[in-house]
């Protein structure tokens, strides 16, 4: 009984590590608005940053998809956590069109290079119960690009005035930061590859 505890207190961990990736791929969607105001960029403009991440996520997957089979989990997954940190850089940063597009490009390798519902499943997981630990990686799944805009939308919103930002367009990236690098923490505290 014990060891099914720790067993899914593992899987519980690595779905978090994995509700925060995926959170930060899509917190910038409410964002984009605010970027086009600030940089005075056309819509077709947004729809191309928009595209620069899904194809990025296209091509990493199809050149990349199997890394983890081949580097093993471990790696990929601080990899991914990596590129997570380094958009936020990006979109921090961002006094133009560039820095958009290198946040788009550090996204789109996030997710693609992480493969979080392979981790949470084929990680450290509880004896019994495949189908539960599916269900806790398609629940950070959903769920992290569901809070995403969700978190992005309210601490523009309303944090700007009450934290370091003055900038609705960087207040959401401030607390991904820290919860990208405490993320990194869990994959290498784990056994295995």
């Amino acid at each position: 009984m014990v060891g099914d505890r720790q067993g899914w207190l593992r899987c519980l961990l690595a779905g978090a590590v994995f509700v925060v990736g995926m959170t930060g791929t899509t917190l910038p969607t409410p964002l984009y608005p605010l970027y086009q105001e600030k940089f005075g960029f056309s819509e077709l403009t947004v729809t191309v940053v928009y595209a620069v991440y899904a194809f990025g996520v296209i091509g990493v997957l199809l050149l990349a998809g199997n890394a983890s089979d081949t580097v093993g989990r471990r790696p990929t997954l601080l990899w991914g956590l990596g590129f997570a940190a380094a958009s936020a850089v990006c979109f921090l940063c961002a006094d133009g069109l560039g820095w958009l597009y290198a946040g788009g490009c550090s996204q789109a390798c996030r997710p693609a290079c992480s493969r979080g519902r392979h981790r949470v499943r084929h990680g450290p997981r509880p004896a019994r119960g495949q189908s539960r630990a599916t269900l806790v990686a398609t629940a950070a799944n959903m769920g992290g690009l569901g809070c995403g805009p969700l978190l992005a939308g309210l601490l523009a919103e309303y944090a700007p005035s009450r934290c370091c930002s003055r900038s609705p367009r960087t207040s959401p990236w401030w607390p991904h930061r820290p919860s990208s690098s405490c993320g990194c923490r869990r994959p290498c505290a784990s056994p295995g590859p």
